[in-house]
């Protein structure tokens, strides 16, 4: 498998601290988050001057938050800068950052997503775009379609997708190259990727499954565990009916239930404390590092080829520990 690490950018110091002690541990790759606020690409644009090896990517990448030509535009411009090391990692997001901070509706995301890619590979091709989508359509009618500006031939960047719904999972067989799952389980890699992997026999074609791993490294478990709460808490309760419903089919129906009751009246704390550690086990990798290498196996067995790392601990000093840490487990 490969080791890559997800970053919250946020601190230009903390970024260069961790990239650099990524590469100096062996990671293969990093990926940087987009959610909302900071755009990726300046920070990826930091990461391709300062590596020279290590793969990085959008993790991910909201495809309302740009049109799909400028998608196209900033995998071509990190592609060509880091000389073929660049993946592009989109998804729908969800109402709540696509409505209340973009400012688009959130209408017809797997239409969209699909017609997204669909362009974007056109774009990359040097073909005029010339595209007629279900939700989106280039150029507009009356226009002269056009080819990518000075270009200096195809592009050909990875897709990867992060999506959870079987309508989803099915596109990604059919248009991607890779499948990057938040929340997911390899204990419960049935109810995460069945659809997925119907449709990947259905295609004839398989793609790259690289799920993100929460990660805290601790000699006490229930230390580790508690690192987990405030994020668990947030994406259940605050991230809307996406994380809660993956979450509900794993079997933790009545804990999803109690965190979204309190976190709607604002008892952040009581969301919390609804949690159960069995949850946080299943989707991430708390512990000492001894621990974390029997149950790194977990996901090997399940079919993954890349285990996305996401450091829990708030502070950049813990994430270095544990990258460190994380790098006897390589």
């Amino acid at each position: 498998m490969r080791f890559s690490l997800r970053i919250r950018y946020a601190e230009p110091g903390h970024l260069a601290r961790l990239v650099r002690a990524a590469d100096e541990v062996g990671f293969d790759g990093v990926w940087v988050s987009e959610p909302w606020g900071y755009d990726a690409g300046p920070a990826l644009g930091w990461c391709v001057a300062n590596t020279e090896r290590m793969l990085i990517g959008t993790h991910v990448a909201s495809i309302f938050a740009r049109t799909p030509a400028m998608t196209a535009g900033l995998a071509a411009s990190l592609h060509t800068l880091s000389g073929g090391r660049f993946r592009l990692g989109l998804g729908v997001s969800g109402p709540a950052v696509v409505e209340g901070w973009h400012g688009v509706p959130f209408e017809k995301p797997v239409g969209r997503l699909r017609d997204v890619i669909r362009i974007v590979r056109l774009a990359l091709s040097g073909e005029p775009l010339d595209y007629d989508g279900d939700v989106v359509r280039v150029p507009v009618p009356g226009r002269r379609p056009l080819r990518f500006a000075q270009a200096a031939g195809p592009v050909d960047v990875p897709i990867y997708v992060g999506a959870l719904g079987p309508v989803s999972q099915r596109l990604v067989a059919d248009e991607a190259d890779g499948w990057t799952p938040t929340p997911y389980s390899p204990d419960r890699h049935d109810v995460f990727a069945t659809d997925l992997e119907r449709a990947m026999e259905k295609a004839g074609r398989r793609v790259r499954i690289a799920p993100v791993v929460p990660v805290a490294v601790s000699a006490d478990l229930a230390t580790a565990f508690d690192v987990e709460r405030r994020w668990s808490a947030f994406y259940l309760g605050g991230m809307g009916e996406f994380y809660a419903r993956a979450a509900t089919a794993m079997g933790f129906g009545a804990m999803v239930d109690e965190v979204v009751a309190a976190w709607s009246v604002k008892d952040r704390a009581g969301a919390r404390a609804a949690l159960r550690p069995d949850y946080f086990d299943s989707i991430g990798l708390f512990g000492s590092v001894d621990r974390i290498r029997k149950r790194i196996e977990r996901y090997a067995g399940a079919g993954a080829d890349e285990l996305v790392f996401e450091l829990r601990k708030p502070d950049i000093d813990g994430q270095l520990d544990d990258l460190y840490a994380l790098g006897g487990v390589l």
